[in-house]
């Protein structure tokens, strides 16, 4: 009974994980890139050498959660995916049972493990090299697609689980009727809604020259958004109260 106990402490541990890596990755990248820049990291001998060319100090705003690859927060960034990506490998959940239309909770988490991983792998594209770029080189438009692909996926996948799979309860006929399932809902429609905010900032032109006027970048805050709810869906599922 103790290591019943123990077992399932941990598996609500595992939820919080995700939760805390969810809320804090975009905090911890706008932060740390930060400091590295204002506290001249790059300058001191002691901590870093440059093997080769030149590195500008610019500390300009990113375009997105994705361009801080190329930052000095690149190695946070693709070890908290790779993290959110072993986590979510892990999950299991409820089966797809007879009567329900959406997969089981372990293909969903499988689904959105792989695309975080290759979101990872693949990074995103740059339209010109810059003069701040941590990396020895950037991608190209091929690998950009598949990373803008992947990470669409990632956060649809994660709406779904929201919406779907953590409102699923030991029978069909329960689903979505316990207190904590509308919470589940609102934080599923928050990470489509920011979605839908991304690619009407994207396509709808008098909301893209705003933007622009006004320097809103607004695919790294639509991003953070989405993240934010995802990360507060998990931690609530993590408390060992909730279902």
């Amino acid at each position: 009974m103790i290591e019943e106990n123990n077992l399932v402490m941990s598996y609500h541990r595992m939820r919080r994980w995700v939760g805390y890596l969810g809320l804090g990755l975009p905090f911890a990248l706008v932060i740390g890139d930060w400091l590295f820049h204002n506290l001249k990291i790059y300058q001191n001998p002691n901590l870093m050498q440059m093997c080769q060319g030149n590195y500008t100090s610019t500390n300009h705003s990113r375009v997105s959660i994705s361009e801080y690859f190329y930052t000095p927060m690149g190695e946070l960034f693709v070890g908290t995916l790779c993290a959110v990506a072993f986590f979510l490998f892990l999950y299991k959940g409820y089966k797809k049972r007879p009567g329900e239309l959406m997969p089981g909770d372990s293909f969903m988490t499988n689904f959105a493990g792989i695309c975080a991983l290759l979101v990872a792998i693949f990074p995103m594209d740059l339209e010109h090299c810059t003069t701040d770029n941590f990396r020895t080189f950037i991608s190209h438009k091929p690998v950009g697609y598949i990373h803008y692909g992947a990470a669409v996926l990632f956060f649809v996948s994660l709406g779904i689980m929201c919406l779907v799979n953590f409102r699923r309860t030991d029978t069909v006929a329960n689903f979505g009727t316990k207190a904590s399932h509308n919470f589940y809902k609102g934080c599923g429609i928050g990470i489509f809604a920011s979605l839908i905010l991304i690619l009407l900032f994207k396509l709808v032109p008098f909301l893209n020259e705003w933007a622009t006027t006004h320097d809103f970048e607004y695919l790294f805050w639509f991003e953070t958004t989405s993240l934010l709810f995802f990360g507060s869906s998990w931690l609530k599922k993590g408390q060992v109260s909730s279902n």
